[in-house]
């Protein structure tokens, strides 16, 4: 499979996220798919339904949310994504109650495909910078500027 179809189903994931039309994630993620997130609450399920878990739950959480694609990488069966994540907190996140506000963060994904699906996938999102945004933890003291 060319390196550009490998990227064209890590950049779909997201826009299923986005779309809420769960139906196609059986066509983008293999049966047994692993996933890998220090934050991810169904680290025991595998392949569409853990997708399907994962999606449902931010879903719930963040409205009007948005990826943006700033740059992918491919090398055999690896794409490296990385994007822009945004929405507005209107459900619970974490166990806390929505708090409304704006977050703006970062994440890096790293997705293996394997005959035409997702295989494996590893993600790093700053949770920390989300949480700061969203009010449920302080944010760090600020630096003070020399002159």
């Amino acid at each position: 499979m060319a390196v550009e179809q490998h990227k064209a189903i890590a950049r779909r994931v997201w826009e299923v996220f986005v779309s809420g039309d769960l139906n196609e994630l059986d066509e983008l993620v293999a049966p047994g798919a692993a996933f890998h997130d220090t934050q991810d609450p169904f680290g025991d399920q595998r392949g569409p339904q853990h997708m399907r878990s994962l999606i449902e739950m931010y879903r719930k959480s963040f409205s009007n949310m948005k990826f943006d694609v700033k740059m992918q990488i491919a090398e055999g069966d690896y794409v490296c994504t990385l994007l822009e994540a945004q929405g507005d907190n209107t459900g619970e996140i974490m166990g806390q109650p929505p708090t409304g506000k704006h977050a703006r963060i970062n994440l890096t994904d790293t997705t293996k495909i394997v005959d035409g699906k997702i295989a494996e996938n590893w993600v790093t999102w700053d949770t920390l910078g989300m949480l700061q945004q969203l009010g449920l933890v302080p944010a760090g003291a600020q630096r003070r500027q020399h002159a």
